[in-house]
Order: structure tokens, then C-alpha cells, then sequence
């Protein structure tokens, strides 16, 4: 069973009545203006070069395809065709040719497959599947444009295996695994080109970070999280340092960390308003970072928040297409 799946589908149970959507069958469609974000818990999400966020995937009492696009400067969302392949805690990344790659996840079944969204056709295409299926595991570009993906569960229980997807050749290779077996951990690609990972999950709660450097194959232990979590969030930011938010450890976690790769140093700053577990966050153009989704006491949230990391302020995103200031 998903770990940690339980109590999710108690609290569903418990708290919700959910008015389950009809299931897309993934055929394109046109992008049209919708009135909000869908409130879900495990979407993936990256932005383009364009500045616009797209978010796919997720759970709201069933697993999701649904993608939709942020346009920060409009402040409005667009509803893109979806994936053909529903699943949450899968894992998105923006590659070099300007499409996204998702990968892995989960549906009742833990996923190889592999989808590419083109957001400028607003199609989506499969690719050579990942040799190990995983949901809650964690990808990350590259410098040289190659695709990262380690750790998550399946049937096995969880993972520590690693890969490397090359998209100009379509293969997959494996590398080396990471030390610790881990899910529904975060991982983010540094400016020195290593992969940092941090968190998850493995039977306990854990604040173990590590570092992948692709160049020698090689995993190194850095200094931990001093929150142990699962489900939480982060992004690179623009001073190359590295924002770890939210999460779950016994309650859901509104907690928020900076780690500086060039100190190995944990610094906390100003906690997420709305505590949340498995939400998204996307570092903007103008450097602030968009928080939506994920699951708290009160279910979905439906309102999104704007972090600046240069203020440490939080300031709440409008819940629907309100342009107002």
C-alpha cells in the first residue's frame, strides 16, 4: 500500500465530500481561462521559459491528469490538455526544448511511464519508460540537460535507486544510489551542478540531506534538515541557496528553511501562512516563489501564497482569476 495512504484516505473519508470530476481521457484540447487553481494534494509542477507555471497531476479524491498554467503577469489560469497518464507524487521537470517531462507516480499502481507536455501545442507525448517504477520519488534537470530521478517507493518498498534519463538519445542509465532509502523527500539541482536531496520518508521521518555530483558519480552527506519531513517543498533561489517549506512529521508543518550550500548551514526564516504537505512550489521570474495545493487539517487548500525571499513575506494569492489588487 502507498505509505502514509491510510490516514489520507481516512481524512478524506472523515472531512470531505468530494464531487469526484469525470476522468480525461488525455485528448488535446484547447487551452481555455479557468477561474482557479484545482485544490489537489501531489501535483507536480515547473515553469517555462516564458515565466508562466505549469501544474500537473495531483489527488482531490482521485487521481488527477488535470494541468493548468499560471500567467503570473495576468494573474490568470489556463486549463492545458491533460495528461494522458493520472497520477500524483509524480515528478515534473522543464527541459531544454522548452517541454516538460513527468515521470513516475502513482494511481493504484506505481508508474514507469513517462510523459512529455508541449506547451506550446498543448500536447502531450510518451517516452521510454523508467526501468523502476516509483511514486514519491524526486527528478531534477541537469547542467548538460540530462534528467535525474532517484529514491520513491513501490512494490518493493522504498527505493534508493537512481537513473539518468538522456533526452537526445531516449535511453535510460542506471548511477549510483543514494545512501539512504527515502520517499516523498525534495530534490533540487545546485549551481555547482549537484543534485541536493533532502528529507522523506523510510519507516521514520527524515532530515538527512545529501548531495549527488553527477561528474563522479558520487553521493555526499551534507548538514541535515533541522525539521525532519515528508511531503514538503523547496526551490533554488536566486543567491543559489535553497528553500525548504512545509511538510508533514506528526502534524502538517508550515515551517520554512533556507540551506546555503556554500556554508552547509540551515537558516529558519518566516513560516508558510497556510501549513500544508505535498504542495507545490516554483521560483517566479522576479524571484519570488509560488506556493498551491497540498493537504492540511482543512483539506485542499484553495488559496495559493507568494514567498519573497528578499522580505521574508508571505502575501496571499488570489483564489480565483481576481485581478485586483
Amino acid at each position: 500500500m502507498w505509505p502514509g495512504f491510510w490516514w489520507l484516505a481516512v481524512f478524506l473519508i472523515t472531512f470531505l465530500a468530494v464531487t469526484l470530476p469525470q476522468k480525461s481521457e488525455g485528448s488535446p484540447v484547447p487551452t481555455v481561462e479557468i477561474s482557479g487553481f484545482t485544490p489537489r494534494w501531489g501535483a507536480s509542477a515547473v515553469r517555462l521559459s516564458n515565466g508562466t507555471v505549469v501544474i500537473t497531476g495531483g489527488f482531490s479524491g482521485e487521481d488527477l491528469g488535470t494541468t493548468e498554467i499560471w500567467h503570473p503577469g495576468s494573474r490568470t489560469w489556463t486549463r492545458a490538455a491533460s495528461d494522458p497518464q493520472s497520477r500524483t507524487s509524480a515528478s515534473a521537470v522543464p527541459l531544454p526544448d522548452g517541454t516538460v517531462m513527468v515521470t513516475g507516480g502513482y494511481n493504484g499502481h506505481y508508474l514507469q511511464t513517462n510523459e512529455i507536455f508541449d506547451p506550446v501545442r498543448n500536447r502531450w507525448k510518451k517516452i521510454a519508460s523508467d526501468p523502476v517504477p516509483r511514486g514519491g520519488g524526486a527528478a531534477a534537470l541537469l547542467p548538460n540537460g540530462d534528467v535525474f530521478v532517484t529514491g520513491g517507493f513501490n512494490d518493493t518498498g522504498y527505493l534508493d535507486s537512481s537513473e539518468i534519463y538522456r533526452p537526445r538519445s531516449g535511453l535510460w542509465h542506471p548511477v549510483r544510489p543514494d545512501p539512504v532509502l527515502r520517499w516523498a523527500f525534495v530534490a533540487v539541482t545546485l549551481n555547482n551542478g549537484n543534485v541536493l536531496v533532502v528529507g522523506g520518508y523510510n519507516g521514520q521521518t527524515l532530515g538527512s540531506a545529501s548531495q549527488y555530483d553527477p561528474r563522479s558519480d558520487t553521493w555526499k552527506t551534507v548538514a541535515p534538515d533541522p525539521v525532519p519531513r515528508w511531503g514538503a517543498s523547496t526551490v533554488l533561489l536566486p543567491s543559489g541557496n535553497v528553500l525548504v517549506i512545509d511538510g508533514y512529521h506528526g502534524s502538517y508543518l508550515a515551517t520554512a528553511e533556507i540551506y546555503s550550500p556554500l556554508k552547509n548551514t540551515w537558516t529558519p526564516v518566516a513560516p508558510d501562512p497556510v501549513p500544508r504537505e505535498k504542495a507545490i512550489a516554483v521560483l517566479l521570474s522576479d524571484g519570488t516563489v509560488l506556493v498551491e495545493g497540498g493537504l492540511n487539517p482543512g483539506g485542499f487548500p484553495s488559496v495559493g501564497e507568494i514567498y519573497n525571499p528578499g522580505t521574508d513575506k508571505w502575501a496571499h494569492l488570489p483564489s480565483s482569476n481576481d485581478k485586483t489588487p
